[in-house]
């Protein structure tokens, strides 16, 4: 079977690969074990990035290093472009020395998983379909993709019919799993829980929500929708953190001229019962106000000045609203938004509303529950492939 799988690599190679830009300068190996993730699209970075969170909680020396197929400078800080051809493959394996190799949902390589294979590398297919098997020279070697697929040691399948369509193609049935979709999770943002108190202790029971990231531009929808809502709940407390800390000073002076009673935290530790607006303009992480704001509206997504993870505010419990301009978490505001998690603004003029009808705690709690399941599930995937990692890590030290 291996001799089928080279001479499926060779051909499926012959013309193509070794024509391609030479292997780039390797940036310095880092001390510890190498987990190679092959994504085939860049929207896979994110679910590789918090694998690589998972694989470090336990402090010891893991990283993950990630290539892409189809490589563009944007993706610089995030990974490296995917060795091809023969001689730029032995010398990225060379200089990486992985211990493991994760295959991220794709088309499948069959020069590269040979020479993964050679060097006994083991590997694992996550988010597996059969997508892209018909294009592999198995028409024209017997046996070429049964070979191929053989050299996974697991196989996570997307679905049932993935792993049907995995096993006919010649997946041995025993590596098969269906575990779903390895979804990317935003890290939990961290904070003092005595702060945490202490502010919820000077809040009482006073109905809260929370501008996350706010630019000054969106200052009037901001303010606008405060008024409104404060006509329905008149002790409501607005908290804004800038997106900018510099920028405090005229968000306050913007509120101010709304006439609102704003107070800045550098100036008060605590809002007061009579402050209407809270800016925050020091250093705390966002972490403290997503845990004190039931109702948090994502800063920049009405005038497309950039914007948080929605997933960061959505994992700590608070409901979640955005505009229209979630660049670049489109992709998470989507899922957010089909699961019924989310309230996504048409503009502007939607914002008051949208805070006023979730001023209601059953509404809030609705969002919340359901923002928390969307963003667990794929953790739960994400965890499953960690630990296995990991299971596979201690068998090769033993």
């Amino acid at each position: 079977m291996a001799r089928s799988l080279a001479i499926a690599a060779y051909l499926a190679g012959l013309g193509s690969h070794d024509r391609k830009k030479p292997l780039a300068e390797q940036p310095p190996r880092p001390v510890g074990t190498i987990i190679w993730a092959r994504c085939s699209r860049p929207d896979q970075l994110m679910a590789i990035e918090t694998l690589d969170r998972k694989l470090a909680e336990d402090g010891d020396p893991i990283h993950v290093v990630a290539t892409l197929m189809h490589w563009t400078p944007e993706y610089a800080q995030r990974a490296l472009p995917e060795p091809q051809g023969l001689k730029d493959i032995r010398k990225f394996i060379a200089h990486w020395r992985p211990a493991m190799s994760i295959w991220v949902k794709g088309d499948l390589d069959p020069i590269l998983l040979s020479e993964m294979h050679n060097v006994k590398v083991p590997c694992i297919f996550v988010d597996a379909t059969a997508e892209g098997l018909d294009g592999i020279a198995g028409k024209w070697v017997p046996g070429a993709r049964r070979s191929m697929l053989s050299q996974f040691e697991a196989v996570l399948a997307l679905d049932q019919t993935a792993a049907d369509r995995l096993i006919y193609a010649g997946t041995p049935t025993d590596r098969v799993l269906v575990t779903g979709a390895m979804e990317d999770c935003a890290p939990t943002l961290p904070c003092s829980e005595t702060e945490r108190n202490e502010i919820a202790k000077a809040i009482g029971t006073r109905p809260v929500w929370l501008a996350a990231a706010a630019p000054v531009g969106e200052c009037s929808y901001i303010a606008q929708a405060h008024h409104a809502a404060s006509r329905r709940a008149h002790r409501l407390l607005l908290i804004i953190v800038p997106k900018e800390a510099t920028t405090a000073q005229s968000i306050v002076e913007k509120m101010r001229m709304q006439g609102f009673n704003v107070a800045l935290r550098s100036d008060e530790p605590e809002p007061s019962e009579i402050t209407q607006v809270y800016v925050v303009d020091t250093e705390e992480e966002l972490g403290l106000w997503y845990r004190i704001a039931p109702i948090t509206y994502l800063g920049g997504t009405l005038d497309g000045d950039g914007c948080r993870d929605p997933f960061e505010a959505a994992a700590l419990g608070s409901a979640v609203l955005y505009g229209p301009q979630v660049a670049p978490f489109q992709r998470h505001a989507g899922r957010l938004n089909a699961a019924g998690a989310s309230r996504l603004l048409r503009s502007g003029d939607d914002l008051g509303l949208a805070v006023e009808t979730l001023l209601a705690a059953d509404k809030t709690a609705e969002l919340a529950h359901a923002a928390w399941d969307v963003t667990s599930r794929g953790a739960t995937v994400t965890n499953r492939i960690a630990a296995l990692i990991q299971l596979r890590l201690e068998e090769l030290v033993s």
